[in-house]
């Protein structure tokens, strides 16, 4: 068998000085273009997070916790006042006998009823355009929600359609008592709002760590 020429040999290792570097060079490029794509990807996953946690998640449940704020309030301000009463009536009866009762119940209890009235007024005028606030911020972000999520948005929209009927005096109260209508239908919705707000705020952190 005859020894390569001496052309032969030169013109191989010509063409593997150009092969590898442009081999060489291709894969440098492909694994640039993949590293590339993958920090896109992760950019858009994280954009995403961030607009479910700021546009949906949190939004609901900072009008959920301002819902809770004033709830709170009102029961404070009814157990004080379901506290008072009673000891300004006794009181009156034990300084002045009916009478004195009377007089108190004409000049003062007035000013007691009104927290009835008060309630009355924020329930339609305050809190229920917040749960309106509610459907609506859920309507409209409603691809932002994770499918567990989702699943709690006909409770809210029956919740709160409720109370429109009830505003408009178009609803029984025996017969929203007999659809166990009540803010404990919402329980879990508002747990799931905690638990994935803070769990995509986790998520949010560590992204950008």
């Amino acid at each position: 068998m005859s020894a390569p020429q001496p052309e032969i040999l030169d013109l191989t290792r010509w063409a593997i000085s150009i092969a590898v570097p442009a081999l060489a060079g291709l894969f440098g490029v492909w694994i640039g273009s993949l590293l590339a794509s993958r920090r896109e990807q992760k950019e858009q996953r994280l954009s995403f997070l961030e607009k479910q946690l700021q546009e949906f998640y949190s939004a609901l449940v900072g009008v959920r916790a301002e819902i809770r704020m004033r709830s709170e309030i009102r029961v404070k301000v009814h157990d004080a006042a379901s506290a008072i009463w009673p000891d300004l009536c006794e009181d009156a009866r034990a300084r002045g006998g009916p009478e004195a009762l009377q007089r108190l119940t004409e000049t003062r209890w007035p000013e007691f009823e009104r927290l009835i009235e008060y309630d009355n007024k924020q329930l339609f005028q305050e809190l229920l355009p917040l749960y309106r606030q509610m459907v609506e911020l859920f309507r409209t972000n409603y691809w932002l929600a994770e499918p567990d999520t989702r699943a709690f948005f006909p409770e809210l929209v029956e919740f709160v359609e409720l109370w429109n009927r009830s505003e408009q005096k178009s609803l029984p109260l025996e017969v929203m008592q007999r659809l166990g209508h009540g803010e404990e239908n919402l329980k879990r919705f508002y747990e799931n709002l905690q638990k994935k707000h803070d769990e995509l705020r986790e998520m949010v952190r560590r992204a950008n760590v």
